[in-house]
């Protein structure tokens, strides 16, 4: 549940800067360029195809950006399971000491007693 939690968190900047970025290709850029032969018209496809060119990279910086964050949210999750894992042995050994404790406590009381009944007969 978290998980999905901290991927929104982390996602939906990232998903509204990509949507900022593609509406930020202006309608021309996006049609056929125009033939070199005009230089305004051959300048402006230049342009256009360097803005695509520099909007490719930071879209790929971010999904490597946000790769990471996703493989270090996966890491998290893998040590906080095996801290729960460990944590159960744990309470599993208490419990199980516990367990000793009495059952030496009983004997103990036992020993106890054939002393004293020893005792008792000298």
């Amino acid at each position: 549940d978290i998980f999905w939690v901290l991927s929104l968190f982390f996602f939906l900047p990232f998903s509204s800067e990509y949507y900022k970025m593609s509406r930020k290709i202006p309608a021309a850029a996006s049609s056929i360029p125009t033939p070199s032969s005009s230089p305004a018209g051959g300048q402006k496809s230049i342009q256009s195809m360097l803005q695509q060119e520099k909007e490719k990279e930071k879209e790929k910086g971010m999904e490597a950006k946000l790769q990471t964050i996703v493989q270090g949210i996966q890491t998290i999750y893998t040590k906080i399971d095996n801290i729960e894992k460990r944590m159960e042995n744990i309470e599993k050994r208490t419990e199980n000491i516990e367990k000793r404790t009495e059952e030496t406590d009983e004997k103990v009381g036992n020993i106890q007693q054939m002393m004293q009944q020893y005792d008792d007969r000298i």
